[in-house]
């Protein structure tokens, strides 16, 4: 290979190079697990620019993320949507509430956004109408709102809630900061052509949240959060029967069924289990061994998850102790 061939190619690997990283400029990360007012995203420096892909789900839902601001400094605040066939554009209201907070909020704040006597809050105005764009490494489109740049009133935490008043569900790209530096989860990368899919009513788009109950209202149950070493395990496994329906067994590790403590003290090891059938819990078990006369048409996954004695979930680094099994993967009854 002749010199003038050698670097062209270094040119052009470098160009591309460059221009990837200007592609992949925001760390993206995404919401395997529901975001709360007491579970929001802790935005670990919001000078760097990060890019979350949520989702407003179930209707109603609010997403939280939480940072930490000097006073005077100014942080990026900007809201981009996947651009998904066939749907209109979605719109969710961004809010920022904290100390010092001063502006318009919106008519429709809901309860848990209402200022307390030492908080204000401010609906983020993002234009009239976004602007539709193509990413041309990811090759994905988007409908891009304004970008807005705020001040810190004083060195306080602030919160950012992202909702939508006519409750409807749909998916987003929450970015905050500018400056650029490299990272990421590498779990969202691998997901991230999800996010170019709708959402549907009825179908859990969350990995690490379970969805439970009437409406598919989110499990409002407290959580103990375990230490990985020792903590409890459980795994589920379903026997199909001549007659239709299952017997289940629930084999665990470091967890005793205590159904005498139901409604007493929380300990870690024991308790009881829910039974849930495509997220709608329909049961709760205290013992390895439960019989299931019939699932409902079309059900697809059955889950068990590990709770203690005063109903609070068990966790391990915020992600419930649960295990899954599809329905579709089963053998039938000889």
């Amino acid at each position: 290979m002749n010199k003038a061939r050698f670097v062209a190619m270094i040119l052009t690997t470098a160009l591309a190079l460059s221009l990837t990283a200007a592609a992949l400029a925001h760390q993206p990360f995404c919401e395997f697990a529901d975001l709360t007012s007491d579970a929001p995203w802790h935005v670990p420096d919001p000078t760097i620019s990060y890019a979350y892909f949520g989702n407003i789900y179930p209707a109603g839902d609010l997403d939280f993320f939480s940072f930490e601001a000097s006073a005077s400094q100014e942080i990026l605040l900007s809201l981009s949507i996947p651009a998904i066939d066939d749907l209109a554009v979605f719109s969710p209201v961004m809010t920022l509430v904290g100390p010092g907070v001063t502006g318009e909020p919106s008519a429709q704040l809901p309860e848990t956004l209402r200022s307390s006597t030492e908080e204000g809050s401010q609906t983020i105005s993002l234009g009239d109408s976004p602007r539709y764009w193509f990413e041309p490494f990811g090759r994905r489109y988007y409908w891009n709102w304004e970008d807005y740049y705020w001040t810190a009133p004083q060195t306080a935490i602030y919160r950012v809630a992202l909702w939508r008043p006519e409750e409807k569900i749909g998916r987003y790209s929450f970015v905050i900061g500018k400056r650029e530096v490299f990272g990421g989860e590498a779990d969202c990368f691998a997901s991230y052509h999800e996010y170019w899919s709708p959402l549907e009513a009825g179908r859990n788009p969350y990995r690490d949240t379970l969805i439970i109950g009437d409406a598919h209202k989110h499990d409002h149950s407290k959580t103990i959060d375990l230490d990985p070493d020792g903590s409890p395990q459980v795994t589920l496994t379903l026997f199909p029967l001549k007659g239709g329906g299952y017997n289940l067994r629930l084999q665990t590790q470091n967890f005793i069924f205590t159904p005498q403590n139901v409604d007493g003290e929380p300990i870690p090891g024991e308790g009881h289990a829910h039974l849930y059938i495509d997220d709608v819990k329909i049961a709760r078990l205290y013992g390895e061994w439960h019989h299931l006369e019939s699932t409902p048409e079309g059900a697809e996954t059955l889950t068990v998850a590990l709770y203690a004695n005063d109903h609070s979930a068990f966790t391990v680094r915020g992600i419930h102790i649960a295990d899954s099994v599809d329905l579709a993967d089963l053998p039938l009854a000889g």
